[in-house]
């Protein structure tokens, strides 16, 4: 409940566009996806993504991602779509470079946690002269055939650094 307030608030300063991302019939939501660090002048956006485990490794996140990548560069006419990863987190990271985002490396210790440590990011683009191959990709990727199955995944939690 805490983050949907945060994203709800959030939106409505104008910091972030949020969504819902959600599965089934009857739907039921799975995650969020978000615009974050929309950079008008520049033509920039971040897209940002939780996922229950429940949809991890199925094609919602490539889905969810090709909706608001394909409205960031086909209507928003973006130049450059961003995404990150904390370093540690290799899941993500993976599932960034499946969509056919661009490596960039590190941003050190950028993001100061409430207990004090620090996040260490990966950075990942898109860029629109990319965009056109990328879509191709990822509709591609959401051709192939799909059971539908949501079954509960046991990943291993990613802990935080001290």
């Amino acid at each position: 409940r805490a983050l949907v307030d945060e994203l709800l608030d959030e939106g409505a300063r104008g910091e972030v566009l949020p969504f819902t991302v959600r599965v089934g019939a009857p739907a039921r939501a799975v995650g969020t996806i978000r615009y974050l660090d929309i950079r008008r002048a520049d033509r920039g956006v971040e897209i940002g993504t939780w996922l229950s485990p429940a949809v991890w490794r199925t094609p919602v996140n490539t889905e969810a991602k090709y909706l608001l990548l394909r409205h960031a560069f086909e209507t928003e006419r973006v130049h450059r779509v961003q995404l990150k990863a904390d370093r540690r987190n290799e899941r993500s990271q993976r599932a960034i470079r499946r969509l056919g985002a661009v490596p960039e490396g590190p941003m050190r210790e950028h993001y100061r946690f409430d207990w004090g440590g620090y996040r260490t990011s990966e950075y990942f683009s898109i860029l629109d002269a990319e965009w056109p191959a990328v879509r191709d990709r990822l509709e591609r990727l959401m051709a192939r055939p799909f059971d539908g199955s949501l079954a509960p995944r046991n990943p291993a939690p990613v802990p935080p650094e001290r």
